[in-house]
């Protein structure tokens, strides 16, 4: 009874930490998306600003034959994501402390992500070659980035992400940087129109909140990711998801 207990606290703790619909729309598209390329078989996949790690927890425990390195260089939410990772049991994902400018391999991934750090990073083309470097010929990399002009939907949302290095990209501007790296884009998908944002707006104003009032407000951020992402929602696109390739070496 104690064990299943501490389980019980485990799942709702991690769903506590979950809170965002446009943060659950993007993991939506990059599980979909992974799945679709691994047609079944295994993975050997880089999250790359990896931050607590959910995203690679959750494809761990959906993909226990996929091996997952979560990378990021901030050594604090690595502790936190180490002591989810154990809770939850998941032992396919390896945490790693790294500076995602430099070195993390030369094509040993079949795929990376860069979800929700390049506009952290203030050498991002360094990163994006670094991470195109250690994908395979071939290999995916998906990314998530705001779209340059996004503002907030109400008076009291966000109007910087923080930590922001660039308030965002146009897509031309992603997609060029993407060729210098040597990826070639494949596809684009428009992501947190209004309804998104301002969920994920009242998301920030309750993440302090008590547990119980942020265990409430889980299925409201359930329900308004899966209305959005069946384009129910209005206004402009303010986030973009996108998907390309590591170019095949020639032949």
């Amino acid at each position: 009874m104690k064990a299943i207990r501490i389980g019980l606290r485990g799942r709702i703790g991690r769903r506590l930490r979950l809170p965002s619909p446009t943060r659950r729309i993007r993991f939506n598209l990059a599980t979909t998306a992974l799945e679709r390329y691994a047609r079944g078989g295994r993975l050997r996949l880089l999250d790359a600003g990896c931050s607590e790690a959910l995203l690679a927890e959750r494809l761990g425990l959906r993909h226990p034959d996929w091996s997952i390195d979560a990378a990021d260089n901030d050594k604090q939410v690595l502790e936190e994501a180490a002591e989810s990772l154990r809770s939850a049991n998941v032992n396919n994902v390896q945490l790693l402390e790294r500076d995602l400018t430099r070195s993390l391999g030369e094509e040993i991934y079949d795929a990376a992500l860069a979800l929700e750090c390049l506009t952290l990073i203030p050498d991002d083309q360094a990163a994006l070659c670094s991470m195109a470097a250690a994908l395979k010929p071939g290999g995916l990399f998906l990314a998530h980035v705001p779209d340059k002009g996004w503002r907030p939907v109400s008076a009291r949302g966000r109007k910087i992400w923080p930590g922001e290095i660039r308030h965002g990209y146009t897509l031309e501007e992603l997609t060029a940087k993407l060729e210098q790296a040597g990826l070639t884009h494949v596809a684009t998908t428009p992501t947190s129109r209004s309804l998104a944002r301002l969920g994920s707006e009242i998301a920030d104003r309750v993440e302090h909140a008590p547990g119980p009032i942020r265990l409430a407000w889980y299925p409201f951020s359930v329900a308004i990711a899966g209305l959005a992402q069946h384009g129910i929602s209005w206004g402009e696109a303010t986030g973009l998801f996108v998907e390309a390739r590591r170019r095949e070496a020639p032949s």
